[in-house]
């Protein structure tokens, strides 16, 4: 029938075939904009994290883009990586910031390129500068880039938890932790760019360092409600928000804040450890048994348990007892609910403010700090007494080595001799006399501080 139209009618025809032909393609293919998220293809590829149309940021004559439209991204991306190295090593710190984002963008869904670089500018980048202010610019630049790296790829749990832990443990453990939590709530020191307050892309609330690494790691157990994460246990990555508020609460401690704040701290985080963390329920098995346990459980819902499932009751005792070990959680439980009362804050005033006496110098300062010493060591003896797994934490250990260093120090200024470790309290004695391999490198950093005994 085409056969019999026109010349004019077959050019006419063709072109309301492609007009119609170009319907369904720009349906298909319209690519996204600021303004509109395009086609339905360009809807999947966000959908599914598939898009990569910030390619183009890649120098388009380097040879890593030859690479590229050659098909060779995997070897592109190792050249990269192999830059990154000897870019590190010169200390080219700007070229390797521009290096790192070129590798993410040709990799932007491979999760070890985002926790491998993000832990590198945080930890081994911020290491190589002098100045707590460069190294504090360097974790952030590390947080920054895993905060980036959580919007590209939502649906991966261990971005958000890697993120909470630069933010956490980083900034909060760091040598230079002292600093670090300043600058990260209170004041930057970027002030040109930052104006003295905290910085916003990282803390935008104001808040503690390791509160704001709570809100990350709860965002790691939403994505994990949906999404496999594959970097540890199940219990042990869901324990991280609970672990932020213990961390949060011993931190004040740490800094000499020791009020009602304080408590109300190791309240809340009494109270997220064992009613969210404790209650949260995890699966296990014993070959063909299948059931699901929780932390906090005592004989009664044992039994309950085992029925609910038809599962021999040693066996959910046996698992349950695995996962607590596994997470610590029967300590932190002592832990928390010890530092609520107003005992055991009562123990850590004491020695802190021993320390602070002491450091004074005068001669009644010497002996208000050898009375608050040795009031605070024998409250920690009763402590322990009380709660004998306080003995095995390491903080707690080092806190009573530490004393015991100070109040011999003490004795020997006043009587010129050193004093033997028989007069300590016996559950510090037995510390001490335990502890033997921990001390030679307090007594070191003792030294430095307060010249030799």
């Amino acid at each position: 029938m085409i056969e019999q139209l026109t010349t004019q009618q077959r050019k006419v025809a063709y072109l309301i075939g492609i007009v119609i032909l170009m319907v369904p393609v720009i349906w298909l293919g319209m690519p996204s904009s600021d303004a509109s998220t395009g086609g339905k293809l360009a809807g999947l590829r966000q959908q599914y994290e598939l898009g990569e149309a910030t390619l183009g940021k890649v120098d388009p004559t380097s040879a890593t883009m030859n690479l590229v439209l050659l098909g060779m991204r995997g070897v592109a991306v190792n050249l990269l990586r192999m830059e990154l190295d000897e870019q590190k090593d010169r200390k080219q710190w700007a070229q390797m910031r521009a290096t790192t984002e070129s590798v993410i963008l040709l990799q932007p869904h491979y999760i070890q390129v985002w926790r491998y670089l993000g832990w590198n500018l945080a930890y081994n980048v911020s290491a190589e500068w002098d100045a707590v202010e460069d190294r504090y610019f360097w974790v952030k630049e590390g947080a920054k880039f895993l905060m980036q790296g959580t919007k590209r790829n939502v649906k991966h749990p261990e971005v958000y938890w890697e993120t909470g832990r630069t933010v956490g443990q980083k900034i909060g453990r760091a040598d230079e932790w002292k600093h670090f939590r300043k600058y990260f709530k209170y004041e930057d020191p970027d002030k040109e760019r930052f104006g003295g307050g905290p910085d916003n892309e990282i803390n935008p609330e104001g808040i503690d360092n390791y509160l704001a690494a709570r809100v990350w790691y709860q965002k790691a157990n939403e994505a994990e409600e949906k999404h496999v994460q594959h970097i540890m246990m199940r219990a042990l990555f869901r324990s991280y928000p609970a672990r932020s508020s213990l961390d949060y609460a011993e931190a004040l401690q740490k800094e000499g804040q020791f009020d009602d704040q304080t408590r109300q701290a190791w309240a809340v985080a009494f109270d997220d450890w064992v009613n969210n963390f404790g209650k949260m329920e995890f699966a296990d098995d014993y070959g063909a048994e299948h059931f699901q346990i929780r932390m906090e459980a005592y004989d009664s819902d044992v039994q309950e348990i085992a029925k609910q499932f038809g599962v021999d009751p040693k066996l959910i005792r046996k698992s349950i007892d695995f996962h607590q070990d596994v997470t610590n959680y029967r300590f932190w439980r002592i832990r928390a609910h010890s530092e609520m009362q107003e005992q055991t804050v009562d123990v850590h005033r004491n020695l802190y403010d021993g320390e602070q006496r002491m450091r004074k110098g005068s001669a009644d300062d010497i002996d208000q700090a050898e009375i608050m010493l040795v009031k605070g060591l024998n409250g920690y003896a009763e402590l322990i007494k009380k709660y004998p797994d306080i003995g095995s934490d390491d903080n707690a250990i080092e806190e009573c080595l530490w004393a015991i260093l100070l109040w011999q120090k003490i004795f020997q200024l006043k009587n010129g001799v050193q004093p033997d470790a028989d007069r300590f309290p016996f559950p510090l004695r037995e510390i001490w006399e335990k502890e033997q391999n921990r001390i030679p490198n307090l007594q070191q950093d003792f030294n430095r501080k307060y010249g030799p005994s």
